[in-house]
């Protein structure tokens, strides 16, 4: 099954207005799998998402405040089926493992944080290292620039060693040793 992804950072999710609008321009954009960044849900408090066109939900919210939080939606008919899911607290990232008919999948969406995202992109890529398998799909917000001389409004703006192409192969053990593996990346909009 070809999947078609979408990844926006939604300001906030928790109006139904809002997630009407959201939904419409994800089905007009014919995305079956898409990735929302700070949906500003609360654990324990996630509004229904389900319409007609998307309908089975992932999420993981915050517990401090009304701010961050990521969902990973999945069009009814994408049968996804989950395995295993993980979380942070904090509603920065959240990783699902599961099949969409006999293939494995492992998604990832992330919200990275304002300042040290590189540290923070290396750790959870260490914890996808021993969590991934099958194909794995990463959406999400990383708080990047892919070039900081093209892409940055400010000269002042500097990257760390780590930069985005760095995230786009990693190492999954092996019982015959390391082999690269290939992470495709949803470049998240702004809504």
């Amino acid at each position: 099954m070809a999947l078609k992804l979408a990844s926006y950072n939604v300001k906030g999710c928790n109006s139904s207005s809002k997630r009407s609008q959201i939904f419409q321009v994800l089905k007009r954009e014919g995305a079956n799998v898409i990735f929302l960044q700070e949906t500003h849900f609360k654990i324990d408090h996630f509004p229904n998402l389900s319409f007609s066109y998307f309908s089975n939900w992932y999420h993981c919210g915050s517990t401090s405040s009304n701010s961050k939080g990521v969902s990973i939606g999945f069009q009814k008919k994408v049968p996804f089926l989950l395995l295993e899911q993980r979380s942070d607290a904090e509603g920065r990232y959240l990783l699902i493992k599961g099949t969409i008919g006999q293939q494995l999948y492992t998604f990832v969406n992330v919200y990275a944080p304002n300042t040290n995202q590189t540290y923070w992109i290396k750790e959870v890529l260490q914890l996808l290292e021993s969590f991934s398998e099958g194909i794995t799909i990463m959406g999400g917000d990383l708080n990047l620039v892919l070039n900081p001389i093209l892409d940055s409004s400010s000269n002042l703006y500097t990257l760390r060693k780590l930069s985005v192409h760095s995230c786009n192969t990693y190492h999954e053990p092996t019982s015959s040793g390391a082999r690269p593996r290939r992470l495709a990346l949803a470049q998240s909009k702004h809504c």
